[in-house]
């Protein structure tokens, strides 16, 4: 982690600064800048501040800033130019910006400052080698880029690998979270998976790295060479090793801070083992992000990363605790800050966070209240920055989430109406920026919702409406990018709920073909990566559907090959992992299809629903089983229709 001091005028690129400090937050770097650098006041203090940081960043518009002509400064330059010529050693990051939003906003309609900006500009471009930016997506891309082209140059001699570097994004393509593809419906996994892509590749780069010195140590070349064949374990070993020097340096640390950054080190070491350990055994990720809470206790996102793995364990109550801590951190950092953006967004996080779980353990009075708390703080961060994308996607999936405990609650009418306020969100982010993937999938995601609300009021056309629209959208991004298993796997998805209204309105020839259809591309996707047990997993959802239309088609023979394709797939995957809760859930859904099938024996359907039980009451003995899959009563009742079948 590196200390940035981040130079900029406010007026003019206050959307291009926030966008840059909170880049800088998520790479866990400390941004250091002042929130009024135009002010006469804060001066002397923001010279002073670039003395101790490691790296600076010049964000340069077409605006001059505040001057302040006195002794100390006799050429009446402005703060940000006298930030730029600051004696010192520190490596610079100079940031140019090409376009002109808004031209008010600058000093090019003014005689005598346009001067001043030009010739600023022109010293930059000619001390150093600024990049040039058009919008928030190069700025970003430059500053990554610079940031770390510097920061490498601070390092000792040998090759550094960055995070974004060719060869560690070909090795976290062969670490594929699976995860992620089990359940890409699910909103809050995919931003779980995407920030544990970011520890993931730190992880790699640093293994990479390590082995690249010239002094490099036969464990670094090990675990960067089975980093290569797609195993993290050894690389996993050499951070834990690391990790306990770290430690052994916080406890002979001679002051608090020397303490504190030995134990934010500690921290980031195991948080980028959990990265790596997540996709191959949750129990070992859960160690490792206990280990990082006790290293940094104060870390928000590290309280919430280890809640999410004991979501996976199924320790719920644990799991409450970690986002328990989590809104702990964010709430004092909120009370210490109130204009702090990023505290108050994490803040919002952690009430969505409660909310889950309390919709997982059945208290959906609690979770809806967790949820009217996230709302609320979206509502002030989208109302206070109306231009801000995220903060309006936030409120949008804010809407979703309390349409979805209505929805629990039996409040259709009210979910609709949430669901539609997503939709209204989603649409205008849409329209905005048609060539943004991601704001058409929240689109898609939109109509989805809405689509089954409809199915549940009974609204079977409006929801197959619904369900097209959504198909629409998931077949142009699938078509626009056929190397995109996500979006494969969303086209798979909407054919199916297409397959599940077609099935209540009585087509079961058009629910058929739409369950092939989905089945089709599960099968591409299971084959273009065996090991991936998302596709796996899908694969096996598909074979019951099409199980059972045939059923209702009076195809039992059809249907039983089907239960058992499926079967032998969520044997493979309960077998793979027993700490995943959902594929042990998911086996005993297959018993309970080929229990209650018509074609097999009583004998072999007693047998089936036996297992399916004993997997139940296992999980609940565990505690691990949650309330709104809890089918034992339902396994009892029908052993006892089968031994009444079998007296008779």
């Amino acid at each position: 982690m590196a200390k940035i001091y981040v130079s900029s005028t406010i007026a003019d690129l206050s959307t291009e600064r926030k966008a840059v400090i909170d880049w800088l937050v998520q790479a866990r770097h400390q941004p250091v800048h002042s929130y009024l650098p135009d002010s006469e006041s804060v001066r002397d203090s923001c010279l002073a501040d670039i003395d101790g940081c490691d790296l600076y960043v010049l964000i340069l518009g077409f605006r001059y800033g505040y001057q302040q002509i006195d002794e100390n400064n006799p050429d009446g330059l402005s703060i940000t130019h006298l930030e730029f010529r600051r004696d010192g050693n520190i490596p610079r990051v100079a940031l140019l910006a090409t376009n002109i939003p808004n031209i008010d906003l600058t000093d090019l309609l003014d005689d005598k400052r346009k001067p001043l900006i030009m010739a600023f500009r022109e010293e930059v471009a000619r001390v150093l080698r600024p990049a040039q930016f058009k919008d928030e997506a190069t700025l970003i891309a430059a500053l990554s880029a610079g940031v770390q082209a510097e920061l490498d140059k601070l390092k000792p001699e040998g090759q550094s690998v960055a995070p974004d570097d060719p060869a560690v994004l070909a090795i976290i393509g062969k670490l594929t979270l699976e995860k992620q593809a089990a359940d890409s419906d699910n909103q809050l996994l995919r931003e779980r998976i995407t920030a544990l892509e970011t520890q993931l590749a730190d992880a790699v780069a640093r293994t990479l790295t390590a082995a690249a010195q010239p002094d490099a140590s036969t464990a670094a070349i090990t675990a960067a060479e089975a980093l290569g064949k797609g195993d993290s374990r050894p690389a996993e070993a050499l951070l834990r090793n690391e990790e306990t020097l770290a430690q052994q340096e916080a406890l002979a640390a001679p002051d608090a801070s020397e303490d504190a950054a030995a134990r934010r080190r500690a921290a980031e070491l195991a948080r980028e083992q959990g990265a790596l350990a997540f996709g191959r055994d949750v129990r070992i990720a859960l160690a490792a992000y206990e280990r990082a809470a006790r290293h940094e206790p104060e870390d928000t996102w590290t309280h919430i990363y280890l809640g999410d793995l004991y979501m996976d364990f199924g320790d719920l109550a644990a799991a409450r605790q970690s986002y328990q801590d989590a809104r702990a951190t964010a709430a004092s950092r909120v009370a210490t800050d109130a204009t702090d953006d990023n505290a108050r967004h994490d803040l919002a996080v952690c009430y969505e966070r409660l909310g889950n779980i309390s919709s997982v353990q059945g208290n959906l009075a609690a979770a809806l209240s967790y949820y009217r708390e996230r709302h609320a703080i979206g509502e002030k961060l989208a109302a206070g920055d109306a231009a801000n994308s995220g903060w309006q996607r936030d409120l949008s999936v804010s809407n979703n989430k309390i349409g979805d405990v209505m929805v629990a609650q039996g409040d259709l009418a009210g979910a609709l109406a949430a669901y539609r306020d997503s939709l209204a969100i989603a649409e205008k982010l849409a329209a905005g920026d048609a060539a943004n993937s991601g704001w058409q999938r929240d689109l898609s995601v939109s109509h989805n919702k809405i689509g089954d609300v409809l199915v549940a009021q009974g609204d079977l056309a409006g929801a197959l409406a619904a369900y097209r629209d959504d198909l629409a959208i998931a077949e142009k991004l699938a078509a626009s990018d056929a190397a995109n298993s996500g979006w494969q796997r969303d086209l798979s998805v909407s054919h199916s709920n297409i397959g599940n209204v077609l099935v209540a309105q009585g087509d079961l020839a058009g629910a058929l073909a739409a369950y092939r259809d989905a089945l089709a591309i599960a099968e591409k996707l299971a084959a273009s990566d065996a090991a991936n047990s998302g596709w796996q997993r899908d694969l096996s959802v598909s074979h019951n559907k099409i199980g059972d239309v045939l059923v209702a088609q009076g195809d039992l023979a059809g249907a039983l090959a089907a239960y058992r394709d499926s079967l032998a797939i969520a044997e493979k995957l309960a077998a793979r992992d027993a700490a995943n809760v959902q594929w042990q859930i998911d086996l005993a859904v297959s018993y309970s299809k080929l229990g209650t099938q018509a074609a097999l024996t009583p004998e072999e359907k007693r047998a089936y629903l036996k297992q399916g039980l004993a997997i139940q009451k296992r999980l609940q003995n565990e505690g691990r089983l949650p309330p709104n899959q809890n089918w034992i009563t339902w396994f009892e009742e029908k052993l006892t229709e089968q031994d009444g079948a079998m007296d008779a």
